[in-house]
């Protein structure tokens, strides 16, 4: 119990009846693994939709801002090229009411499975996330709980400054320094050559 809420939100799945008995933990182990198995998929899902929209932005915004470089060094030659696109635009009837409005209809009709895709994969989440027996971290997680949650999931060995940047993404900002201090004051951290850190010892048989 102590492991799972260093490391939580984790599953137990055991076949000690005190976990069980008490509604942490679980001994058929096959639904469980299904359900965490489809709610990684999930996750790994909407994360690859936040970074290519994320992306996108990040280009569109790079372009825009080129272009209103581009525009303040250029005016005139800016201002002509704008008319004329709008002259075209309005030649062409692509300014017309009527067209935007059926133009912005396509684009809405076009959202709508997208939108019914994720609507789903949320309500699916939910589903699977409440059907599992989740041993929770405290509300006010210490250094090392944080430390360890992300060194255990990540699947690498990272130093104090790489895990200070990771941990800073996720809205903890604290500093390499201590990072460093409470891992060398914790018996879970192991520190490796070259400054990099892990949580736990791989079993020796």
């Amino acid at each position: 119990m102590a492991l799972a809420e260093f490391l939580g939100p984790c599953v137990i799945v055991t076949q000690d009846s005190v976990f069980s008995r008490f509604g942490f933990a679980v001994i058929e182990w096959i639904p469980v693994a299904q359900s965490l198995l489809r709610l990684a998929g999930l996750e790994a899902t909407a994360a690859n939709a936040l970074v290519l929209i994320e992306l996108a932005l990040r280009l569109f915004g790079v372009g825009a801002h080129r272009l209103v470089v581009a525009a303040s060094r250029n005016p005139l030659p800016t201002a002509a090229a704008v008319g004329g696109l709008l002259w075209w635009c309005y030649r062409r009837g692509y300014l017309a009411r009527d067209n935007w409005r059926r133009r912005l209809s396509r684009v809405g009709e076009a959202t709508v499975p997208l939108l019914e895709l994720a609507s789903a994969g949320m309500a699916e989440h939910q589903v699977l996330s409440d059907s599992l027996l989740v041993v929770e971290p405290p509300a006010y997680p210490t250094t090392e709980q944080l430390a360890a949650r992300y060194l255990a999931r990540c699947g690498r060995l990272l130093t104090p400054g790489e895990l200070r940047d990771a941990l800073a993404r996720r809205g903890h900002a604290i500093s390499a320094a201590q990072l460093k201090r409470d891992m060398l004051a914790h018996a879970a951290f192991v520190r490796a050559p070259g400054d990099l850190w892990t949580v736990g010892r791989p079993v020796r048989g």
